[in-house]
């Protein structure tokens, strides 16, 4: 049995999509409809389906939101009537992508697709960011932070500095800071290289925001981060960063 989420905010092709799977898939099971974005991220958090059907267009969260946001792995078919997003669907690792409206024989064509991948493990979004030597299109762009029922997509660009604690990372923003259950080596090898620099066992610093780095002692470095009045340390394994070359 195939577990099956579908995210669509029209009521009538959320239902339509839903009968057609029935009918044409009689051994997956939809588990779950969903009628936003921020259903769907839900869903797929609590219900860990090996399948996603997504809406893209679905207000503040979009589907491909939804499929980077998400840290479970699935097999992800975008369902949308504008062609310009198939680009970023395969990024987000699509196994398909359908473009409505869409006939009973192209999604049968994608079942097909689906079933043949279903023998092989999903792929997880922070599976595409693990890779070495990734494109730069495919580092991590934005995080889901929550506080209570809001959600918010935190674009990395603007955090200051990631700090561990235990198995959270603390994320500081010129606006706000916010708690995540995620392991900090997790996050740094979905980070930019060229921006994110780990200075100490447990800070990740955005250079962006670096103002200076001040000796404290011969032996001791801190990071001064611009809008953050606490210096940050600098371990002894990371000083080489900031080590100026000797002149010739």
């Amino acid at each position: 049995m195939v577990n099956i989420i579908i995210a669509e905010d029209e009521e009538i092709l959320l239902h339509s999509l839903a009968h057609k799977l029935q009918k044409f898939w009689p051994d997956a099971q939809i588990i779950r409809l969903c009628r936003s974005g921020e259903e769907a991220l839900a869903a797929l958090d609590e219900l860990k389906p090996q399948v996603a059907f997504l809406d893209i267009q679905m207000g503040k969260l979009t589907g491909i939101d939804v499929a980077f946001c998400t840290g479970q792995p699935c097999h992800f078919v975008f369902v949308t009537a504008y062609d310009q997003y198939a680009v970023k669907a395969f990024d987000a690792g699509a196994i398909d992508y359908l473009l409505k409206p869409y006939s009973d024989s192209r999604l049968l064509q994608c079942i097909s697709k689906l079933q043949e991948k279903l023998h092989r493990p999903p792929i997880g979004i922070e599976q595409l960011f693990s890779q070495p030597q990734l494109p730069a299109n495919f580092y991590l762009k934005r995080l889901k932070l929550q506080i209570g029922n809001r959600i918010w997509l935190q674009s990395v660009d603007e955090v200051i500095y990631f700090q561990a604690s235990g198995r959270y990372v603390e994320v500081v923003t010129t606006a706000r800071q916010f708690v995540v259950r995620m392991a900090l080596k997790n996050l740094l090898q979905q980070l930019d290289p060229e921006m994110f620099w780990r200075i100490h066992r447990s800070i990740v610093i955005n250079i962006n925001f670096l103002d200076h780095v001040k000796a404290d002692d011969p032996d001791q470095l801190s990071a001064m981060m611009k809008h953050i009045s606490k210096p940050l340390p600098v371990s002894r394994s990371s000083q080489h960063l900031f080590k100026i070359p000797a002149s010739e």
